[in-house]
């Protein structure tokens, strides 16, 4: 079984990327800069959500509440004031801002008994990020925003790491997802993103349980889902995704072992100090 490892001090990016490329989770704690993006994020969600966000269930159903969600996530996405604490954040843990390139920080919101299968409030199904991008050095930095627990949080297969999982990947295209979204809006009838088609055995999940103001790093490459939040309490988190430019420079990043998209998604990435892209979409 792969390590999830805990750290209390900043890892340069080289160090914590090779980690992570060998499919570490690491788990930063105990950061200033950290509790404050999230003070930052618990805000913004009270006010989308309400005084309690996780008690949002309560005061509407899944059509209304993943309206308010989307409309959290795009408030948090163009918000200058949160890309500061973000990179402040980052920089805490040892990333250098120069020489990194982010998606934009995030909030997705898990809610509770969740059935409808709307696309920002259900639970994610398992996964590698790098099905989609085809990102081999691509990051995952992810956050909750309030506690979680073992049943409203992320769940990792470390055994699949190098293992390849069929999946739906070779039909996905983003660029076809990019044209639904224009054309149909923020629900489309289009996969969000390539998923697993095998079942998993469930003793092989490793749910992680983290706290406000932890903050998890793990390789795009993992194999991961959302814990179905069967809880009484919706769950709100905060993520972003990063690429160290000379890492995909380089070629460096983890192994791809079951990647079928016909796309690499660079474009999707800009430099946190000035916004440059690292690059366009291309064929993978």
């Amino acid at each position: 079984m792969i390590a999830l490892e805990h750290h209390d001090h900043p890892l340069p990016d080289r160090e914590r990327n090779d980690a992570l490329y060998a499919g570490k989770l690491l788990v930063f704690r105990g950061f200033a800069e950290v509790a404050t993006l999230v003070a930052s994020l618990a805000q913004r969600a009270r006010d989308f959500l309400g005084e309690d966000p996780e008690a949002a269930h309560l005061r509407w159903g899944e059509a209304e509440l993943n309206e308010r969600a989307d409309q959290l996530r795009r408030a948090v996405r163009k918000d200058a004031a949160v890309r500061g604490p973000l990179r402040a954040a980052l920089g805490a843990v040892g990333m250098d801002p120069a020489a990194n390139y982010g998606d934009g920080p995030g909030v997705r919101v898990q809610m509770a008994h969740s059935q409808s299968g709307r696309r920002r409030v259900s639970p994610l199904g398992i996964h590698r990020d790098t099905w989609g991008t085809r990102v081999s050095s691509q990051v995952n930095w992810w956050a909750p925003v309030f506690p979680t627990t073992g049943e409203r949080t992320l769940a990792f297969y470390p055994s699949r790491f190098r293992t390849p999982v069929a999946n739906d990947s070779a039909g996905w295209d983003f660029a076809e997802l990019l044209r639904r979204l224009r054309s149909e809006g923020p629900e489309p009838d289009y996969p969000l993103l390539p998923l697993a088609t095998e079942a998993l055995p469930e003793a092989e999940a490793l749910a992680v349980s983290l706290l406000p103001g932890d903050l998890l790093a793990f390789s795009g490459a993992h194999l991961h889902a959302s814990v179905p939040n069967r809880t009484d309490r919706t769950r709100l988190s905060w993520e972003v995704r990063t690429v160290t430019g000379e890492d995909e420079r380089a070629g460096r990043g983890a192994p791809e072992v079951d990647s079928e998209a016909t796309r690499r998604t660079l474009q999707l990435f800009r430099r946190l100090t000035d916004r440059e892209r690292l690059g366009e979409m291309e064929p993978a």
